[in-house]
């Protein structure tokens, strides 16, 4: 009796064991997973991106002169995707004037990125369906909007930013036009009222990734808080004389030419860039 008593206390306590050991097992198991997850979103929340591409006046009649620009940023961010961008831009020229250097700084929220795999299977699914819209509207689908919804499609991750650019201008030129016009004179001409330049920033990215490497689009809007830039229209009619025939400033009995600033406050910029996250 002893014996077998002896005997189910050790089963039991065996039992236990496997038990104990099974349950570690199972709480245990699921924490490697979550570990190697939780440790895979730190891959890439750093990014390096250069850009090119143009920016001016939302304003077409007013000259712009050459709108290239270059810039350079970093950027970091939390693995639910919120963070900063900040960098260095720089124009060759911007309204005409000389070159232009900027600091933009802003909060970016960007969306988490596809896999490669499933950026082409999107992509094929958007060409698809774009095929299907225009033969359901009666459009015999073509190789171009087959290939524009395919790209499109390709584009796995979004982003938006807001900020503001501390910038300055450099050098004096002077943009000026004349034209006529039955029998007005109309002269504009471009002012630089001040060469600190503050602007506000807001645009958004699609980026097609492939590595750890990505091909973005970027369109912004800036509005500009300083007053730099006005544009002023000079009207007054054409007079001649019997003698000889001139360009009068006159305008009615005042001899005065109607004068119209305007300032230049909207801006919107187009860019692509290419940037390296790790």
């Amino acid at each position: 009796m002893k014996h077998l008593i002896i005997c189910l206390a050790a089963s039991l306590m065996i039992g236990s064991g496997i038990s104990i050991n099974a349950q570690t097992t199972v709480q245990q198991s699921p924490a490697a997973p979550a570990a190697k997850t939780a440790a895979s979103p730190l891959q890439g929340l750093q990014e390096i991106r250069f850009a090119v591409g143009v920016r001016g006046p939302v304003d077409r009649s007013i000259r712009n002169g050459s709108p290239e620009i270059v810039s350079l940023s970093y950027a970091r961010y939390n693995q639910k995707g919120l963070g900063f961008r900040a960098g260095a831009e720089f124009m060759p020229s911007i309204m005409g004037f000389d070159s232009n250097f900027g600091i933009p700084v802003a909060f970016s929220a960007r969306t988490r990125a596809r896999s490669f795999s499933q950026s082409v299977r999107t992509g094929l699914e958007s060409a698809a369906v774009g095929a299907v819209r225009d033969a359901v509207y009666g459009y015999e689908p073509s190789a171009r909007s087959i290939a524009g919804d395919f790209l499109f499609g390709l584009f796995n991750r979004a982003e938006l930013f807001a900020g503001l650019t501390p910038g300055y201008v450099f050098g004096t030129n002077t943009p000026y036009g004349k034209s006529y016009e039955g029998m007005t004179t109309t002269e504009r001409t471009m002012e630089l009222r001040r060469r600190a330049v503050l602007s506000a920033d807001a645009g958004f990215s699609m980026s097609f990734r492939i590595w750890r490497f990505n091909l973005s689009f970027v369109p912004a809007v800036h509005y500009l808080l300083t007053n730099n830039f006005v544009s002023v229209t000079s009207t007054s009619p054409v007079s001649s004389t019997s003698s000889t025939s001139s360009a009068s400033t006159t305008s009615g009995s005042d001899g005065t030419a109607k004068v119209t600033e305007t300032p230049v406050r909207f801006q919107y910029s187009v860019l692509g860039a290419l940037s390296f996250s790790f």
